[in-house]
């Protein structure tokens, strides 16, 4: 067997650990392929939640003894949102609501060292998540700038090169886009900007449900992402590199906290979601084991010299992303036999710099209109801008700023991919029929 073959049968046996994916609409199974906007979860999550409500449902602050194993269950998460990034240990994360809430507690702590005059950059390929909280600073006379990008929507180095002339305070950056899959190369991107004296802040949320992270080789100095993009339950966490926290006012005034990053968590936590996403990374410690059974391995990545614990977590990720990378390159060989397809980021000549995540529009059918046929087929896709609100206007003029997206993962399969073409090609013969 080679190592093609052993991806498909390892992800294939991957699609039993998720009972959602049996769900029917109309008799017909449903095809699960809005993963962009949040993944589904596994037996290992839910059975996760359903054992925290039975035997820790409990508060901090008290002395009861399921206290104590609740408050040890949240230092054990954050370890495994460690080991899923590359942080150095469970101190440099918290976990919170989601990522945008990250990105706005971000944007304020670093904001109270930040003056008038002063310059932020942010880009055109974001995320309103990571775009928003930096443009509210522009009220106190603070200089945002947006990086552009370029036709097909990749960042335009040599503005960035001319906008780091400015010497800004922080960039603000995506490590791979929600609307096209591109990947970005944050690693140069935060090189130029710590070169420039500017720390960065990054949304690892897409990459991180289909690529192994590493926020220390990519030298980010913040970072955000949504467990319910990885598998887990609809929370998120958020990544300090602690050798920055001295450039944080918040940090300077709860000096009791000096061990860790954890001031970021307001209130009480999401007990039953932590546990949950441990779950999550349960699930994904079983695939690494399910790929290494069926003949894969490790041996020559990064990941092979890493703590265990870390090892079996991202390397489910690296595995996934070596599986998607097939799911890619037949989805771009079928869509390339469509008729007036209009695709927006990289082509397939460039596979290996995109996700699995395509954003298109059909020359004479509204997007809207392929969205909704779509979903009475049973296929779950998402048209408009995901809040990808810059760039899609850019690439999408034409059709109004929106376009249909299809975004899968690696409980996706060929088999899934040919279904949709062809229920896609009958939704576009009914359409034009009727535009006729």
């Amino acid at each position: 067997m080679n190592n093609e073959q052993a991806l498909q049968q390892t992800f294939e046996q991957a699609r039993t650990y998720f009972p959602s994916l049996g769900n029917s609409y109309k008799g017909r199974s449903v095809l699960f392929f809005d993963n962009s906007a949040g993944a589904q979860v596994s037996q290992f999550v839910i059975d996760r939640v359903t054992d925290y409500y039975i035997h820790r449902n409990a508060q901090k602050g008290t002395i009861f003894t399921r206290t104590a194993e609740m408050q040890q269950t949240i230092v054990d998460a954050r370890q495994l949102a460690a080991d899923l990034v590359g942080a150095t240990d469970h101190t440099e994360i918290a976990f919170g609501q989601n990522a945008t809430n990250f990105f706005h507690l971000f944007a304020h702590h670093l904001g109270r060292d930040l003056q008038a005059g002063d310059h932020i950059i942010i880009t055109e390929a974001d995320h309103h998540a990571n775009v928003t909280p930096w443009l509210e600073l522009a009220e106190r006379d603070i200089h945002v700038h947006l990086w552009n990008v370029d036709t097909q929507g990749n960042l335009d180095f040599n503005h960035y090169e001319k906008l780091l002339e400015l010497e800004p305070k922080i960039v603000a950056a995506g490590w791979a886009s929600n609307a096209t899959g591109t990947i970005h190369d944050m690693q140069r991107i935060t090189a130029m900007a710590h070169a420039a004296g500017a720390l960065v802040v990054a949304d690892g949320v897409q990459a991180a449900s289909h690529m192994a992270m590493d926020v220390k080789t990519a030298g980010v100095d913040f970072a955000a992402f949504s467990t319910y993009k990885i598998f887990g339950p609809h929370m998120g966490f958020g990544y300090v590199n602690r050798e920055r926290l001295e450039r944080l006012e918040g940090w300077r005034i709860q000096k009791e906290l000096e061990k860790d990053s954890y001031f970021f968590e307001v209130g009480s936590q999401n007990h039953e979601g932590i546990e949950g996403f441990i779950g999550s990374m349960e699930y994904l410690a079983q695939v690494t084991k399910d790929a290494e059974d069926h003949g894969l391995s490790l041996d020559r990545t990064r990941l092979a010299s890493t703590r265990p614990s870390r090892r079996n977590i991202a390397g489910a990720m690296h595995f996934a992303h070596l599986y998607e990378q097939q799911l890619t390159n037949h989805f771009l060989a079928k869509l390339a036999d469509v008729e007036g397809v209009v695709l927006y980021g990289k082509t397939a000549e460039q596979s290996e710099e995109r996700l699995p995540v395509f954003s298109f529009n059909i020359e004479g059918i509204a997007t809207d209109s392929l969205g909704h046929a779509l979903n009475d087929a049973g296929v779950e896709a998402r048209t408009g801008n995901y809040l990808a609100i810059h760039l899609m206007k850019r690439l999408a003029a034409p059709y109004g700023g929106s376009a249909l997206r299809i975004s899968l993962v690696h409980y996706n399969t060929i088999e899934e991919i040919d279904r949709f073409f062809g229920i896609f090609s009958q939704v576009l013969t009914d359409l034009k029929t009727n535009v006729e």
